[in-house]
């Protein structure tokens, strides 16, 4: 019984120090589609993607960034229209011509229709991949 009790202490820092020894390395931040830039905070990114709609068209036609960065949405369109990121539900209305920002945090993974919301017409997508 005393055996136990002075090798279960023992079982569990060998345990606790293999755990630390071994784990794997956070995957390196990867870059994202479209005009950007990035500052780094403890894993996660602040990151600004500029977006211009043309025509009905986004470009870039879909970005790309990591689960837990903060993100900005800088957005010009050529005519007004009303902005719907799908999943996270979030909308911007556009005007003509005028900048539009659109910040959030990236919490949720997976790709999220950008849609025109007037016209329900997809603009392009959000691809938020895990860390």
């Amino acid at each position: 019984m005393h055996r136990a009790l002075i090798l279960v202490p023992i079982l569990l820092l060998v345990l606790v120090g293999l755990f630390f020894l071994l784990r794997p390395n956070s995957p390196a931040p990867e870059s994202s589609s479209g005009t950007s830039t990035s500052e780094s905070t403890e894993g996660s990114q602040k990151k600004t993607l500029d977006l211009a709609i043309k025509g009905g068209t986004m470009t870039p036609n879909e970005i790309t960034v990591n689960e837990g960065d903060h993100v900005d949405l800088r957005m010009t369109s050529d005519e007004p229209l009303e902005f719907h990121l799908h999943g996270y539900d979030l909308e911007r209305e556009l005007e003509a011509g005028e900048p539009t920002e659109l910040p959030f945090d990236a919490t949720i993974t997976g790709r999220f229709e950008i849609e025109n919301e007037q016209t329900h017409e997809e603009l392009g997508a959000l691809l938020v991949q895990p860390r």
